[in-house]
C-alpha cells in the first residue's frame, strides 16, 4: 500500500484524513513541520497532506525545503488548507505542489486527487524504470537520459495546467448552477470571474514554460537558427556577440576581453557558433562570478592548416569534478534550487558535435576557474540530407 504522510498542529484534521484514506493507504501522521521533515529523513512517503498555516514552520517552508532537497524533491505535495483564494492556489504551485485543496475538504475530493497523485507518481516510477533498462544499452543512453530530463521539465508545467484547467472547469460548472437558479449575486460573480482569470493565466504561464523547454532543445540543431553554411569573419562574429551581451556584462560588472589575433575566415554554420559562444559567455557571468566583478577572457588560435582552436576562459567560482561530469547533461544546474535550468551546455555540444563539426572540453577547478575549448575546422561538414 502506498505511503502517505498528513501533515497539519490540528489532532481533528489529521483524524478526519485518517479516516478517509486509511483503507486505501498507509497513513503516518506529523503535527508540525520540523517533524515531518524528520519523518521524511527517515522514511519517504508517496505522497504529502500538508497543512499551510501552522506555528513555527509553514507549510510552505516545508515545501521549499522537501523541493531543495534531492532526495526528497520528487515527493507529491498536496496544499490542504482554508486559504482557498486563486491567489493563494498560485502560491501554493509557485512553492512546488502538485495540487491544492481548501478546507473544510470534500471527502470524494480529497480521494480522487490522492488516487490522481499515486497513480501520476506511479507512472512517473515506472518511466523511470524504462529508462534505467535503455541505460544499460551504451547506444540509448545518452537518448534515454535527454528523454528523461525532457519529461521531467515537462510535467511540472503540463501538470499545473491541467489542474488550473479543472479548476476553471469546475468553477464554471458552480457558476452555471447558479445562473440556472436565478440566484446570481454581483459579488458572486465577481469571485467567479477573479477564479477564471487566475485559472486562465496559470494555464498560459505554464504551456508557455512547457513551449519554451520544447523549443530550447529544437535548438540542438543549426537547422533550427535557419542557418546555412556561408563564409564569415571570425572577428567580427566574436565582437558581435559580445556586443549583444553588453547590457548582462554592465550588470555583472564583468568584462570580456578579446585575443583573437589574425583574424580567419571560415566556412560554417554562423548562427550556430553564435549561439555556442553566448552561451558560454553567459554561463561565465552567470555561474563563474556569483558576486559581481570578474573578466572572461576570449582567444583564438590556428590549429594546423585547417582548424582553430577557441577558448572561452573564467577566473572564478570553478567546479569540483562531480559537478564537472555533469555539465552536458540537459537541465543540468550548478546553482542548486536557483529555479529552472536551462539546457544550455547540453545545447552547445550538439552544436559543437553536429553542427560545426568539432569537439569540446571542459577543464575547472574549484577557487581558480573554468576553461572551455573549442577544436573546430575551419570549413565545417556539410549537412545531412534526409533521404528522398
Amino acid at each position: 500500500m502506498p505511503l502517505i504522510l498528513v501533515v497539519d498542529d490540528q489532532p481533528s484534521n489529521i483524524h478526519a484524513l485518517y479516516q478517509l484514506l486509511v483503507d486505501e493507504c498507509e497513513v503516518s501522521m506529523a503535527t508540525s513541520g520540523a517533524e515531518a521533515l524528520a519523518f521524511c529523513a527517515q522514511q519517504l512517503p508517496d505522497l504529502i497532506l500538508l497543512d499551510v498555516l501552522m506555528p513555527e514552520m509553514s507549510g510552505y517552508e516545508v515545501c521549499d525545503r522537501l523541493k531543495a532537497d534531492p532526495r526528497t524533491r520528487s515527493v507529491p505535495v498536496i496544499f490542504v488548507t482554508v486559504q482557498g483564494e486563486p491567489a493563494d492556489e498560485a502560491e501554493g504551485f509557485a512553492h512546488g505542489a502538485a495540487d491544492y485543496i481548501p478546507k473544510p475538504f470534500v471527502d470524494v475530493v480529497v480521494q480522487a486527487r490522492v488516487r490522481t497523485q499515486l497513480a501520476l507518481k506511479q507512472a512517473s516510477e515506472s518511466f523511470a524504470r524504462s529508462q534505467i533498462e535503455l541505460f544499460q544499452r551504451d547506444k540509448l543512453a545518452s537518448v534515454g537520459r535527454t528523454i528523461a530530463d525532457i519529461a521531467q521539465e515537462l510535467s511540472s508545467p503540463l501538470g499545473n495546467a491541467l489542474i488550473s484547467a479543472c479548476t476553471l472547469q469546475d468553477d464554471l460548472a458552480q457558476m452555471n448552477l447558479l445562473l440556472q437558479s436565478g440566484q446570481v449575486k454581483r459579488q458572486e460573480l465577481e469571485r467567479h470571474l477573479r477564479v477564471g482569470e487566475e485559472s486562465v493565466g496559470l494555464v498560459l504561464s505554464n504551456l508557455q514554460r512547457a513551449l519554451s523547454t520544447v523549443d530550447s532543445f529544437l535548438q540542438s540543431t543549426a537547422e533550427n537558427f535557419g542557418d546555412q553554411r556561408r563564409s564569415f569573419s571570425l572577428l567580427e562574429l566574436i565582437r558581435e556577440v559580445v556586443g549583444s551581451l553588453a547590457p548582462t556584462l554592465e550588470v555583472h560588472q564583468v568584462r570580456c576581453e578579446l585575443d583573437v589575433g589574425d583574424d580567419m575566415h571560415l566556412l560554417s554554420f554562423r548562427g550556430a557558433l553564435a549561439k555556442v559562444l553566448s552561451t558560454l559567455v553567459q554561463n561565465a557571468v552567470k555561474h563563474a562570478y556569483r558576486e559581481a566583478g570578474g573578466e572572461v577572457h576570449i582567444r583564438v588560435r590556428p590549429l594546423g592548416t585547417d582548424q582553430l582552436i577557441i577558448t572561452v576562459q573564467d577566473h572564478g567560482a570553478g567546479m569540483p569534478p562531480g559537478v564537472l561530469g555533469r555539465v552536458f547533461d540537459p537541465f543540468f544546474s550548478t546553482r542548486f534550487g536557483g529555479g529552472r535550468s536551462e539546457p544550455g551546455l547540453y545545447i552547445v555540444r550538439n552544436l559543437v558535435t553536429f553542427a560545426l563539426g568539432g569537439q569540446i572540453h571542459v577543464e575547472s577547478t574549484p577557487g581558480v576557474g573554468t576553461t572551455v575549448r573549442l577544436t573546430l575546422p575551419l570549413i565545417s561538414p556539410e549537412p545531412r540530407r534526409s533521404a528522398g
